[in-house]
């Protein structure tokens, strides 16, 4: 991953490490999301989880971003394809020991390149979820520098954040955990 701040000298990281990160380093969390159970014939309703990639610059600075999951994993087959970024769905946070004080700016659009490596097993319904053998590896390239971002009423900020980002992740049948005493989320 190669990311600047404010036209920064561009700093590239190959490595992530565990939350919080380190001055010149970046960290990785992803949260799950979560499947409900479905109703009266409607398929299962999943609330997507997502990534959170924070950096920190060595002399100060850096981002916050949060990629939301782009959609339901246990329907994704071999191969790849490109997706625009959903509204909200990447967003970072330049911090202001950056100096620049712009937070919440939106990436609305961009481009995310999915290559899905393996494709093994699929959804069943709850409160099994997936099959014993799903397995779904899968890469998310993405280069925040093709679009300009923007707050949440659409301005732009007078920041610039560049980000050239490829995570690499497998999900497996352990990754689902069924809590079947879970409280239920009616609508």
């Amino acid at each position: 991953m190669t990311w600047s701040v404010g036209g920064a000298t561009p700093q590239t990281i190959t490595g992530l490490i565990p939350y919080p990160p380190a001055a010149g380093a970046c960290s990785f969390r992803y949260s799950k999301g979560e499947i409900f159970a479905a109703s009266g014939g409607n398929p299962d309703r999943v609330i997507p989880g997502f990534v959170n990639l924070q950096c920190r610059s060595s002399g100060g600075g850096g981002f916050d971003m949060g990629i939301r999951d782009p959609g339901d994993f246990r329907s994704w087959q071999a191969g790849g394809s490109q997706m625009p970024a959903a509204n909200g769905s990447v967003i970072a946070d330049v911090g202001p020991s950056s100096g620049l004080g712009c937070n919440g700016l939106y990436f609305d659009g961009m481009e995310l390149n999915l290559a899905v490596d393996t494709a093994i097993g699929g959804a069943v319904p709850f409160p099994t979820v997936v099959t014993d053998d799903f397995a779904r590896t899968f890469r998310l390239d993405f280069d925040t520098s093709t679009v300009t971002p923007a707050n949440s009423r659409g301005e732009t900020c007078a920041v610039s954040i560049s980000a050239q980002v490829s995570v690499h992740l497998t999900q497996t049948a352990a990754d689902y955990v069924v809590f079947p005493d879970a409280p239920c989320v009616c609508e």
